[in-house]
């Protein structure tokens, strides 16, 4: 249970982002290291498992220490500094409670991004940040000289870091499934395949089109030979662009040259939404897989060069899906 009322919020004012335009140039710039360093803290509240034992109510700090393993003065410390950035609140009593933001902390909730907290928290995404030097210098990606091997075939020889990726993956769109499949047409189609998901998405959309069928394909050589329509959801952003024309140009020759076949990318799109944030993820991209968020233009480009035209590109938000056609 989250606890919004008044009573959970003290009066005190949250140095949160909302706050940042009445800052001064110091203070806001100063808000971002400290965000960092709060960042680690809500991870290491995601660890614990902090939000679970907050569902049933507010809690002091003492009770939620022995439930959760943890040093109660340190706890309370913890929590009360992502209170002030408003992930947690704490009531004038002394309690701790979830904020709406907290809510999603939880593990049993169907928009959990627990599992995404965790994820940049983990070592896969935290110690290439550390040497984020490296790539500044080079241009290449810190990953491979951080893990010996680059990123896919880490999570290859790794089952545990895929597995983690997966989770994160998957919760990423749990609660945006509806929106982001309303962006693809299926309607013309009965049969169609999703490169490298996870069955989620594809699921959705086959509900959004009852008269379509489709399965998940490892690799554009397992595209069905009845497809009529290809799927690429989040796969093109982690290449770099050479990687992303060759798959595109695999999934050209899967399906053919018959104009009415159509491959569906649905990716964020760089200066599409304020804030920002497929520029943000890039950063992710530049450091750890060694692939790039686009901008609209940039995606053209690429499908031009492996041989598309762009005949739709419903958006909402940062999101886009573009509809491509071989040319």
């Amino acid at each position: 249970m989250t606890d919004t009322s008044d009573e959970a919020r003290d009066g005190r004012r949250q140095f949160s982002p909302g706050a940042l335009p009445g800052m001064t140039p110091g203070h806001q710039l100063m808000f971002f290291p400290v965000v960092g360093a709060v960042s680690r803290a809500i991870w290491a509240l995601a660890e614990l498992g902090v939000a679970d034992h907050l569902a049933g109510g507010p809690r002091e700090a003492a009770e939620l220490a022995g439930a959760v393993g943890a040093d109660p003065g340190a706890l309370a410390r913890v929590l009360r500094a992502t209170a002030a950035l408003g992930v947690f609140a704490e009531l004038p009593d002394g309690r701790f409670a979830l904020t709406p933001a907290a809510e999603l902390l939880r593990s049993d909730v169907p928009e959990s991004r627990r599992d995404q907290v965790l994820l940049y928290g983990d070592d896969l995404t935290a110690l290439p940040y550390q040497d984020i030097l490296s790539t500044l210098r080079t241009g290449e990606p810190v990953f491979p000289k951080v893990f010996g091997r680059s990123y896919h075939d880490h999570l290859r020889a790794d089952s545990g870091a895929a597995g983690r990726v997966a989770r994160a993956v998957a919760g990423t769109h749990r609660g945006d499934l509806d929106y982001l499949t309303s962006l693809i047409d299926l309607t013309p189609f009965s049969r169609v395949a999703e490169l490298r998901g996870d069955g989620l998405f594809l699921d959705a959309l086959l509900r959004r089109h009852p008269g379509c069928s489709g399965t998940v394909v490892a690799d554009t050589a397992s595209v069905p030979g009845d497809a009529q329509a290809l799927v690429l959801k989040q796969v093109l952003h982690e290449l770099p662009d050479a990687e992303a024309l060759r798959v595109l140009g695999a999934a050209r020759e899967a399906l053919g040259d018959a104009p009415e076949r159509r491959v569906f990318v649905l990716e964020r799109v760089v200066g599409a939404s304020s804030p920002d944030l497929a520029a943000v993820v890039d950063l992710d991209m530049l450091l750890i897989t060694g692939g790039r968020e686009r901008t609209a233009g940039e995606w053209g480009d690429l499908f031009t060069a492996a041989g598309f035209d762009v005949v739709s590109a419903p958006a909402r938000g940062a999101w886009t899906a573009f509809a491509c056609r071989p040319r």
